[in-house]
């Protein structure tokens, strides 16, 4: 599926890198479709912080609750809406999810908005990140990393502007997630700090390293709206 056409947005802070494009339709109806893909990043590199360079996470899941996405022509006569409220599992080693989110038929013509929500699990105490990696420090000695962050956010992403949709094409929007990147700053700075359970895994979470844990998550917060205009 060839991608020759684009319209980017990036969330600084980077819990989602959203990309949206427009494509050739594989579709057996030739109709237009929207559909959501999934990217993870499993190692991060020229991050600012030397102690963070060699983290990489390769492991573990991604709970999302709730999934939503609205288009609009310019003169509201088509409205294209979908929205998916159930426990959607993202395989963090395989970019798939577990019920597959399909794509929906669009209608050809000029849009003038797209809007995308996307809200993590937070309906029980299990983690909506739940992650496994591990970290190298200055003295080449690596360390297991686990992840578990409890976060109900909702990430929202709205783009204003003309794009038009033909036959035989569509829109993707693909979600980059690089947890390597929330340990760019100050959080990666603290990991030569961080202590070790009875197992010796650095856990990052609410109760275990929590000065790591607020960091990411308050930088999390600050960027989970983003507005761009075309």
């Amino acid at each position: 599926m060839k991608t020759p056409k684009l319209i980017l947005a990036l969330f600084s802070f980077a819990l989602f890198f959203l990309a949206f494009t427009s494509c050739e339709d594989n579709d057996d109806t030739g109709k237009p479709t929207a559909q959501l893909e999934f990217e993870t990043v499993t190692s991060s590199n020229n991050l600012k912080s030397t102690a963070a360079q060699g983290i990489e996470f390769t492991d573990g899941n991604i709970i999302i609750g709730n999934v939503e996405f609205e288009t609009e022509t310019e003169n509201d006569s088509v409205e294209v809406e979908f929205e998916i409220e159930s426990y959607i599992t993202l395989d963090f080693a395989t970019g798939e999810t577990e019920p597959d989110l399909s794509a929906v038929e669009i209608v050809p013509g000029t849009y003038s908005e797209i809007e995308l929500e996307i809200e993590l699990w937070d309906d029980t105490d299990q983690p909506s990140i739940d992650l496994m990696g591990t970290w190298t420090d200055a003295n080449d000695t690596t360390h297991t990393v686990k992840l578990e962050m409890p976060l109900g956010q909702t990430f929202s992403l709205e783009i204003e502007g003309e794009y038009t949709v033909k036959e035989n094409t569509g829109i993707i929007a693909t979600v980059t997630i690089d947890p390597g990147s929330w340990f760019a700053g100050e959080a990666g700075e603290l990991l030569p700090e961080a202590t070790s359970n009875e197992d010796g895994v650095i856990v990052i979470s609410p109760n275990q390293n929590s000065n790591i844990y607020n960091i990411i998550e308050d930088a999390i917060d600050r960027t989970s709206e983003v507005e761009i205009e075309m």
